[in-house]
């Protein structure tokens, strides 16, 4: 199977998920994965790959200006290309996680929700299956009293050890769970 880790960091905590993801993937046999970071200059075609991971941190409940320019010049270039159509077909084999960090200091997960459906829009548009939606805690850069002040409590470190290894869980049990669909295939 090959699967795509795309994504967006601006503090480090997005960076340490995707990159936890992308080692655990790694460690099953079989799999090919690439590990992007979002830049400028970076061309990709979600279409080469079954399983996409896609995150980013949240700002102000959606994802990063730039992943969201970037989903929305794939959509447009999908769009001529005639790869979305309507009603959005579900493309065999193609499956999507979306993933975001988030720290909370307001209302919580609540803040995390938009970011994720944003991109479960994205990739359901171009005909993948989102399994999940992945929200995971980290510590608020640079302003350490909204850190330890906000509803989610003390958030200073994440996401920790824990927070990764749960990562690391779900994405082990995705792909037991994908290899019993993708053998029937």
């Amino acid at each position: 199977m090959k699967s795509l880790v795309f994504y967006e960091s601006t503090g480090g905590n997005t960076e340490k998920v995707a990159q936890r993801i992308s080692r655990t993937l790694d460690s099953i046999p079989g799999n090919e994965t690439d590990l992007i970071k979002l830049s400028p200059e970076i061309e990709i075609d979600f279409f080469q790959y079954d399983l996409v991971f896609l995150g980013s941190p949240v700002v102000a409940a959606l994802p990063t200006q730039s992943m969201m320019d970037c989903i929305k010049r794939h959509h447009k270039l999908y769009v001529k290309q005639d790869k979305i159509v309507p009603s959005s077909p579900l493309l065999p084999g193609k499956y999507g996680i979306c993933f975001c960090t988030y720290a909370g200091p307001h209302i919580g997960m609540g803040e995390a929700l938009p970011a994720t459906m944003l991109m479960r829009s994205f990739l359901e548009h171009i005909g993948y299956s989102v399994l999940d939606q992945w929200h995971t805690l980290g510590e608020f850069h640079n302003r350490h009293d909204l850190s330890t002040q906000g509803r989610m409590g003390n958030i200073l470190g994440r996401p920790n050890e824990n927070d990764l290894l749960d990562i690391e869980n779900r994405v082990k049990g995705v792909l037991n769970s994908l290899g019993e669909t993708i053998n029937k295939v």
